[in-house]
């Protein structure tokens, strides 16, 4: 009876999943107009942006920096990339930033790998408005000279209106959660 219900959940399971498509047929009083309209779950496209600058250097992008502390049983490596989202600004677009920061213990041995990106620290602020406004420019590893259970970063966005930087600093713990953001 179990391997029964079982089987039949699992199937039923797989024959809604499998929907990917749907149409929907609506007629005219008229009679002979008829509108046709096909959604698609698997052909829904995000359109990427077309010639989006950046404020970051093409220098700095995906350029690996490691950091280490003698009091602290672990590396920490980050890493700043571009994002495909991208924001207006007074030239036309500018593309947002990630930054993925790796931490592996001193052995080699991977302790959290997490990708930041600014709407992380919506979370911990109390004003929005200049996170949202802003596009994560630069990533430091902000060292803490004890041995503290916790890593470090120094966050810069950067308002592409008016060229105005706001720093951040981010405090996370050895598992890559974000603990407190100032």
């Amino acid at each position: 009876m179990k391997n029964t219900l079982t089987l039949f959940g699992l199937l039923a399971l797989a024959t809604a999943c499998n929907r990917s498509e749907t149409t929907q047929t609506k007629t005219d009083a008229n009679g002979p107009n008829s509108l046709t309209a096909t959604a698609s779950v698997d052909s829904v496209a995000s359109e990427k942006p077309q010639n989006c600058a950046s404020v970051v250097e093409s220098g700095k992008l995906d350029k690996a920096n490691e950091y280490s502390e003698s009091a602290k049983p672990i590396r920490v490596t980050i890493t700043l990339r571009q994002d495909e989202s991208s924001m207006p600004s007074a030239d036309g677009c500018v593309f947002n930033n990630k930054v993925e920061v790796l931490a592996t213990r001193k052995s080699g041995k991977q302790a959290f790998k997490r990708t930041l990106l600014k709407d992380d620290l919506v979370y911990f602020s109390k004003n929005d408005a200049v996170i949202e406004a802003g596009v994560l420019k630069s990533a430091t590893y902000v060292p803490t000279f004890n041995s503290q259970k916790y890593i470090t970063l120094g966050l810069r966005l950067t308002n592409p209106q008016t060229q105005r930087n706001t720093d951040f600093t981010v405090f996370m713990n050895y598992y890559g959660e974000i603990v407190k953001v100032r």
